[in-house]
């Protein structure tokens, strides 16, 4: 009983001793970021239409298990809505019919 006791004690100081020779000599690695805000890492602005500047400067907020999904929904959103009203508007101005117009109404359930 008492061999086995000194081999659990045993055990246990080798582990420390590794521990300590491993956080003392190895290198640091890579850092964990800091933490940031949880506010929209970008601003877009509200009273004009997007450039491809402004969407160049955009990046997608990151949390712990990947892009932050609100924020990325209401940035996809807009982009979504400028694009089509800008395809609405050149199609006007070409005198054709735009493709969210001309396009076939999707069949119901019901037949």
């Amino acid at each position: 009983m008492l061999t086995l006791i000194g081999y659990g004690v045993l055990a246990v100081v080798i582990a420390a001793a590794l521990f300590l020779l491993a956080a003392n000599f190895l290198p640091a690695g890579v850092r964990i970021a800091p933490a940031v805000r949880d506010d929209a890492p970008w601003t877009l602005p509200a009273g004009r239409d997007l450039d491809s500047a402004d969407v160049e400067r955009v990046r997608l907020p990151v949390s712990l298990r990947g892009y932050r999904f609100r924020e990325t929904d209401a940035l996809l959103d807009r982009l979504a809505d400028e694009i089509r009203r800008r395809d609405e508007e050149i199609a006007r101005l070409r005198g054709t019919p735009s493709a969210a117009s001309a396009a076939p109404a999707a069949p119901t359930p019901d037949g």
